[in-house]
């Protein structure tokens, strides 16, 4: 099927997979935007092991807009060996916002890797904040871990929400 440029998807992909063995990043980037509207899941899942820190970013951000569907794909991903793969889909799922995933969640507050700590406390602060009732899921080592994380971390306004300072998300 022709789009609107009168290129195949066939020729997109093509296209794309140029674009992603760039040297230039905004080629790079240009090419997560491509895949992005071709609602192409498995390939923005298979970037999230890019060595690029912005494809990644990219990547995880595009996947979201996926948001239950991609959540089975994505949660395997926090057992990964890679440290940045593990944090971008703690990213994710933070931003998808499925409890279902907290129990896991809350066994990585423990995590070595301050950058994955920090996107597992992150999710779960932004779980509370959409429902606060996760908040009573947590036990009290696992509440002082996220509080610990997230003033290292500076997130003073979701450090709030766990205190309990900010009212329940609508």
């Amino acid at each position: 099927m022709a789009k609107k440029d009168g290129s195949t998807e066939r020729e997109r992909r093509g296209q794309i997979e140029q674009f992603l063995k760039s040297k230039d990043l905004m080629t790079r980037l240009k090419a997560v935007e491509m895949l992005k509207e071709l609602r192409d899941s498995e390939k923005l899942l298979s970037l999230l092991y890019s060595e690029s820190w912005h494809v990644r970013e990219k990547a995880a951000s595009a996947l979201v807009e996926f948001e239950g569907e991609i959540r089975k794909k994505v949660e395997p991903m926090l057992d990964e060996g890679y440290w940045y793969v593990r944090a971008a889909a703690a990213f994710v799922i933070g931003e998808i916002g499925d409890t279902s995933v907290l129990p896991k969640l809350k066994k990585m507050l423990s995590e070595t890797n301050e950058t994955v700590r920090g996107e597992v406390a992150r999710a779960i602060a932004k779980m509370i904040k959409r429902d606060r009732k996760v908040l009573d899921e947590l036990e009290v080592d696992e509440k002082l871990k996220l509080e610990s994380t997230l003033k290292a971390l500076k997130e003073f306004s979701l450090l709030e929400v766990i205190k309990g300072h900010e009212g329940s998300a609508e």
